[in-house]
């Protein structure tokens, strides 16, 4: 192997890809030969896996006779650049030079002190809750799981005798991974499945969208589908030693599509169910799990009581069992004899006695731990009990202050000192800092109380409350977040709630992103349960927040329910709004025709209502998708409907907006003077808006239309100002599109060294953001970089990885395109063969899509043919 093949390697996966390519080998044949999965071969070469096993690169090593690339793995290949040494470029003077290194773009603007970092840092997930406290006893509970795993079992269940809740199946499985976590190093994944919430349990969709997430798919590369989710997540934990605890199931139908397929990893499941299923289709091993032990119980409420439990034995043992020995039960009891040090232990378990009996006499099922719960609310004073009950109601996992106060009709102060009181009573937990949710035995038992206190009508207007602040919190995280679209969003009615400030952009942002789990349930709960405004007001006011790559599940979500409830209230805007949001998930994700079809059934409601705002939005939606179809005329008529429906609503803004984008499409059909005064008028409406993000767009179109022109020093500025602003507002796909460009001026220069830092940079943003479209490009810029550079071999498999990319997204111009340039490509090589291959292939594309490039492609085809044939 030559060694300039080693100098200059930038990220593992590119320099696999070198070595590979060098060795003469496809990644079929690479992969057989080193015992890999081809998936998992392909997923190392773009950057996808983040931390490649040690023994996949001892094997590819092997594989290719390098010992070398083991060590370039571990210490080298993370900090070197990809193709060339150069360091990366700046905009200056006529040209783009090298003389002024601008900080290298990775997840976020490093401070000079840590730009020795990897571009990619590998995170590993610890994601176990913390073990409780004074865990006791269950030391054979413990030795049998050790046991499991040692000899290599894949899934346990823990289960409760008799179906019994508060036995401690969480606390023991918790306590067990943390002692057992180095033995899954590569990390260890955690889903309440919330099986017998009051609520509705997480679809196993959902539980897998997380986990994804957390195994690093970004939101746009996570399927609809449950299945597609199920093959992907099986394929990312493949050659990994991963432990998953998915606590709390309701049934085998709910755990199984998220047990790993990988014989490295384990699976811990808790139920109250035996799910048999599992164990007699999926080999599961279970463990069945009873109270603890008279001793254990005991032993439990001494270490949590202390010293007043030393006083009296006997009487402590009495009340073990009047708690059924249940350790949820215990802990509570012991919270409360700890409260109370002035009262014997001995009276404590007469008042327990009582509230038992009570019980017994109304015959209520499971009276042992129902006693604890009745007795410790007892004890409380009656607001405070009263708020108890109404976070029973909570439709989502866990809230925070003013949430609760929301709920229950209180102040923010005077939340936080009831939430304090019911921590300390263990009546909740805290799930995060100022976050806290309630164990599901005590949610039902909450709901009850609730149910008891209050009239239907009393729980509805607390839910009601609850909902309104949720609106109104996050209607004014967006107004913070987007002022200058604050007409694109639903009018939300002002509300007594209290919300908390959000001072900046990111506190806002910090807001969403803790509550987006209780947004989509509260969305949920509101379609299902008779709150449709409610349901469409979020999804209205949520949208620019959730069109971003890594929401794309939570909208989804959002969006189906937010239709349902639409549809079921005959309100034709609120369902158009919901269709719209289904569409901007399409275009997210490259599926432009199921966009449009969205898009159409939207436009078709929002003129049977006669909101012309509305349709003015979908109109620009719709010419969107017609210019990722490479339409630009039929674009063009969309945008300028688009223009007049906003004129006719009063909204300048958003008549700006369409202006932008009808330049765009005006530059691409050679209107270059149009194009260039609709961008100037639109750019001195958003400057006078002050909205960034859109003059970054408009900034970034104008040096587009200046690289057309060839006017390479004014394009490379336009793009700087607007890598500049992007950067600003820590947008990464719009980041990524401007180092692309940056990298396309310096292409034009003939720098290829230049251009190809500038790509490299922009597809790792374009891969953590998950926005394909951008990455495909991309790629093919970074293979005519590589070209021109000299490295065709290499140049191809940037193609045929941007093909592959183009056919996962259906992205039909794109496939037919990349197949031009791999043709391109082949015939310069005098590959006759596999260059006819690919015209013949983006010819039958083009053809389908009935654009005039099939007539080009066409003509190639037969300048090749011998004579006699043509």
């Amino acid at each position: 192997m030559n060694e300039d093949l080693v100098v200059g390697a930038g990220s593992f996966g590119v320099l696999l890809r070198r070595y590979r390519l060098a060795s003469g080998l496809s990644q079929e044949e690479l992969a057989q030969r080193a015992g890999l999965s081809v998936r998992a071969l392909a997923n190392m070469e773009r950057g996808r896996t983040r931390r490649p096993y040690k023994r996949s690169v001892r094997l590819l090593a092997q594989a290719m006779a390098l010992p070398e690339l083991q060590s370039l793995h571990l210490d080298r290949a993370s900090r070197l650049s990809a193709y060339d040494p150069m360091p990366s470029p700046a905009v200056t003077g006529e040209t783009i030079t090298a003389s002024e290194s601008p900080p290298a773009v990775t997840q976020r603007q490093l401070p000079a002190a840590d730009q020795s970092k990897p571009l990619i840092e590998h995170i590993v997930p610890r994601e176990l809750p913390a073990p409780v406290r004074d865990f006791t006893g269950r030391v054979a509970e413990l030795d049998l799981l050790s046991d499991v795993a040692a000899g290599g079992g894949r899934a346990l269940v823990i289960c409760a005798v008799g179906g019994a809740a508060g036995v401690g199946k969480t606390a023991l499985a918790v306590q067990w991974a943390h002692q057992v976590a180095e033995r899954f190093p590569d990390g260890q994944l955690h889903v309440n499945l919330r099986g017998y919430d009051p609520d509705r349990p997480v679809a196993p969709a959902d539980a897998l969208a997380g986990l994804l997430r957390t195994l690093g798919v970004p939101g746009t590369d996570i399927p609809d589908g449950a299945e597609e989710r199920a093959r992907l997540y099986r394929s990312k934990l493949a050659g990994r030693r991963m432990l998953v605890l998915l606590d709390n199931a309701r049934d085998g139908e709910q755990v199984r599509p998220l047990l790993p397929g990988d014989p490295g990893c384990m699976a811990v499941v808790t139920s109250r169910d035996t799910l048999a299923g599992l164990v007699a289709a999926d080999g599961a091993r279970r463990l069945d799990l009873d109270v603890l032990p008279p001793g254990d119980a005991v032993a439990l409420l001494r270490s949590l009581i202390g010293a007043p439990a030393d006083a009296d034995p006997e009487a402590v043992a009495e009340l073990a069992g009047l708690c059924a020995r249940l350790p949820l039960a215990l802990r509570i009891a012991a919270e409360l004899a700890a409260t109370r040090p002035e009262v014997p232990v001995a009276e404590l378990v007469a008042e327990l006695k009582a509230s038992r009996l009570d019980l017994l006499d109304a015959g209520e099922e499971r009276a042992d731990v129902r006693a604890v719960f009745s007795w410790s609310v007892q004890q409380l004073p009656d607001d405070v009990a009263a708020v108890f009950a109404l976070l029973g109601l909570h439709p989502g996992t866990h809230l925070d202050t003013y949430a609760c106060a929301a709920l229950t009709g209180t102040t923010a102060g005077q939340a936080r000192k009831m939430l304090g009181r019911l921590l300390r009573a263990s009546l909740v937990q805290a799930s995060s800092p100022g976050r806290h949710g309630m164990h599901d035995l005590l949610r039902a038992y909450a709901r009850e109380q609730a149910a008891a206190r209050n009239t239907d009508d009393q729980c509805r207007q607390a839910l009601t409350r609850l909902f309104d602040y949720y609106l109104a919190a996050a209607a004014a995280a967006m107004e913070t977040l987007y002022p200058a679209e604050a007409r694109q969003r639903p009018r939300i009615a002002l509300v007594a709630a209290v919300v908390p400030q959000m001072a900046d952009a990111a506190h806002a942002r910090a807001w969403l992103d803790a509550e987006r789990t209780n947004l989509v349930a509260v969305v949920v709960h509101c379609a299902g349960h008779g709150w449709s405004d409610h349901a469409t007001g979020l999804a209205g006011t949520l949208f620019r927040y959730l069109m971003n790559g890594s929401h794309l599940p939570e909208a989804h979500t959002i969006y189906s329910h937010a239709l349902q409830a639409a549809g079921g209230s005959g309100d034709l805007a609120a369902e158009a709004g919901a269709l719209n949001g289904l569409g901007g998930i399409g275009m997210m994700k490259g599926h432009f025709r199921e966009a449009a079809g969205h898009y159409q059934a939207a436009l078709d409601r929002y003129r049977q209502c006669g909101n012309r705002e509305g349709e003015a939005r979908v109109l620009s939606n719709l010419g969107s998708t017609e210019q990722e179809l490479h339409n630009d005329r039929s674009a063009s008529g969309y945008y300028w409907q688009a223009i007049a429906a906003y004129e006719d609503a009063g909204d300048s803004f958003g008549a700006a907006c369409a202006l932008a984008e009808l330049a765009d499409a005006e530059t691409k059909l050679g209107l270059y003077d149009r194009a260039s005064e609709h961008l100037r008028r639109a750019l001195e409406v958003f400057r006078e808006a002050n909205d960034q993000a859109c003059e970054a767009r408009a900034l970034g179109r104008m040096g587009e239309l200046s690289l057309r022109l060839g006017r390479l020093t004014e394009a490379a500025a336009f793009f700087k100002q607007a890598l500049t602003l992007q950067r600003r507002i820590d947008h990464r796909t719009g980041v990524a599109a401007q180092l692309s460009n940056l990298g396309d001026v310096c292409l034009h220069q003939g720098e290829f060294g230049q251009a190809i830092s500038y790509f490299q940079q922009a597809l790792a943003l374009f891969r953590e953001t998950g926005y394909q479209h951008g990455e495909i490009t991309t790629l093919c810029l970074l293979a005519k970089a590589v070209h021109g550079a000299g490295q065709p071999a290499v140049a191809r498999a940037e193609l045929a990885e941007a093909l592959r990319l183009a056919g996962e997204t259906g992205n039909t111009y794109q496939q037919a395109s990349t197949h031009c340039d791999l043709a391109e490509s082949h015939d310069d090589a005098g590959q006759d063969d596999q260059a006819r291959h690919h015209w013949q292939q983006a010819l039958t594309l083009y053809t389908q899509l009935g654009l005039p490039d099939a007539d080009q492609v066409r003509s190639r085809l037969c300048a090749r043919e011998p004579k006699g044939r043509q």
